[in-house]
């Protein structure tokens, strides 16, 4: 069919060449028919390698310079406590110390007093009341308190020491616990019969200071009857440097 078209389209053509020249130059023909494209040529030979391309860009972009440091923010919570961890390597043995005082477990067991005030004799003012008999006088000598000198105590350590006084009295009475030449404590006791009236204090004592228990002009402080009793006592709380 291809060829039949072919041969109609070159007689035509033929035609048209053999009329034109008989006609006036001012003959103009029609465009023909577009023929019918032809079949597809075989593939072409493989061409020459080319050359080699430039190179390509790098996958990594560039890094610009560092920035400033932000503002700080607020403090997170605390975490959670980690688990305890392992134990760590003893440390390296400490200087040694100092030699220790001698101790003398007897000393120890006789610093403290208690006394009573055993006689018929009126009591001055403003003088030492001589306490003068052990309360425990059937102890063993190592287990015995300290003994008063005039009714007395003088501190053999230093440390803080307690005090207590309990006097049979008649009507009025007002005694004054020393230190030394100072009154630390004055109590005055009123009724209208017998009374006992009774005083307490801690002391912080150096070695060599003195406690006693005075009377002032108020002392009608009742002696020489079984049914009364004046008692003084003292200790050693403990000891300091």
């Amino acid at each position: 069919m291809a060829s039949w078209w072919l041969s109609c389209g070159t007689a035509v053509f033929l035609l048209l060449v053999q009329v034109c020249p008989v006609i006036t130059q001012s003959c103009t023909g029609y465009p023909g028919i577009p023929g019918i494209p032809g079949t597809h040529g075989p593939n072409g030979l493989v061409g020459p390698k080319g050359e080699k391309g430039d190179p390509g860009e790098d996958n990594q972009s560039a890094r610009g310079k560092k920035g400033l440091p932000g503002v700080r923010g607020p403090p997170g919570r605390p975490g959670a406590n980690g688990d305890l961890g392992l134990p760590g390597v003893p440390g390296n043995p400490g200087n040694k110390g100092e030699k220790g005082r001698p101790f003398n477990p007897s000393n120890q067991q006789r610093l403290f007093f208690s006394q009573k005030l055993d006689t018929t004799n009126s009591l001055e003012v403003d003088t030492a009341i001589h306490f003068n008999q052990q309360i425990l006088p059937d102890l063993q000598p190592q287990y015995q308190g300290e003994s008063l000198t005039n009714g007395t105590y003088t501190s053999l350590v230093k440390g803080v020491y307690f005090f207590t006084y309990h006097i049979s009295a008649k009507s009025r009475v007002c005694l004054k616990l020393m230190k030394g030449s100072e009154s630390h404590l004055t109590q005055c006791d009123l009724s209208e019969g017998f009374l006992v009236t009774s005083g307490s204090a801690l002391l912080e004592l150096a070695v060599g200071d003195t406690v006693s228990l005075e009377p002032t002009e108020h002392r009608s402080i009742v002696t020489g009857q079984a049914s009364t009793s004046n008692i003084l006592t003292g200790f050693l709380i403990f000891q300091t440097a």
